[in-house]
């Protein structure tokens, strides 16, 4: 799916099952992102990983997913690295588990991002491959601090934070000045266009606008010059095709509440020429719009464009 969208890099947590196979899960615990396998019911007890063998992990419980053919069982980190050989896509491994370095550079050579806050497990990913891409989590250091830690990993290197506030224009050309990337991680609307704006290389995303350069939108929503009253609303729906992207643009005074697709966003504007944008990648679900006028509101224009995203 991440090759079907474009993305050119997927994220993969490593863990440890108690007979140390290497397996995908993001959580200590199983509960949030798996299910019996006998009857797909919610566990109600905490499984962790590591107190599971991998034949138990494997027989016992299945992914969680809308979509009953993804109810798979957990996958291990061989198994998602050939994938990713296969696929074309360089797997982002969030791990301290330093073996997981190691069978990734003997899959893909340097074909693969190590990435963690603990320093010694990146360096041992260093020490696997002279020429994979390192992102340090430099927690909340100074940027003249993380410019100092990457110099010591040696190699391509680059930073990682979810840290939104932290991450400002001058900590972003501070890093990028020392020769090293700088990667905003799952911010949200609309500190990620910030960011963007502010120069970071790369971007950890669950979102889709940015990658919508140079493609036609199959159907588009166009609205300007529009004043809403208090509570006020404009609704808008469309089918889609199994693979799709949604991206939508405002400009406005005052106050909206914008649900696209059940995510809901509030923005307070009092310059019409800021451009808010918001987008979201689709899979088997149809596009729906709702923009609520929390107060008189002056939209200068409200622009969204669904893209067909299949091959």
């Amino acid at each position: 799916m991440a090759a079907q969208y474009g993305y050119p890099a997927i994220e993969c947590d490593v863990k440890y099952t108690a007979d140390s196979v290497m397996v995908l899960m993001h959580d200590e615990t199983i509960n949030r992102t798996m299910r019996n396998a006998s009857d797909y019911s919610a566990i109600e007890e905490p499984v962790l990983v590591c107190d599971c063998t991998y034949e138990e992990l494997r027989a016992g419980f299945v992914l969680a997913s809308t979509d009953p053919d993804l109810r798979i069982p957990i996958p291990t980190l061989e198994e998602q690295l050939l994938a990713c050989k296969e696929c074309g896509i360089i797997p982002m491994l969030h791990s301290s588990v330093v073996e997981s370095y190691k069978l990734a550079s003997e899959i893909l050579g340097d074909g693969f991002i190590a990435f963690h806050a603990f320093q010694p497990a990146l360096a041992q990913a260093r020490n696997y491959s002279q020429n994979c891409l390192i992102l340090l989590d430099p927690d909340r250091d100074e940027a003249s601090r993380t410019v100092e830690r990457l110099i010591e990993l040696g190699g391509p290197c680059g930073m990682s934070t979810m840290k939104y506030e932290m991450l400002d224009s001058s900590y972003i050309s501070t890093v990028k000045e020392a020769g090293f990337e700088v990667q905003a991680s799952i911010f949200p609307t609309p500190e990620e266009q910030r960011a963007l704006s502010d120069g970071v290389t790369i971007e950890l995303s669950d979102f889709y606008w940015y990658q919508t350069a140079g493609k036609k939108p199959i159907a588009t929503f166009d609205k300007r010059n529009l004043k809403l009253s208090e509570d006020e609303m404009i609704d808008w729906s469309r089918e889609a095709p199994e693979y799709a992207a949604i991206t939508v643009d405002l400009s406005f005074t005052g106050a909206l509440e914008v649900t696209l697709c059940g995510r809901t966003y509030t923005f307070n504007h009092s310059d019409s020429g800021k451009v808010e944008r918001i987008g979201i990648r689709l899979y088997k679900t149809e596009p729906t719009l709702s923009v609520k006028a929390l107060g008189t509101t002056n939209i200068k224009r409200i622009n969204a464009a669904l893209y067909d995203c299949g091959k």
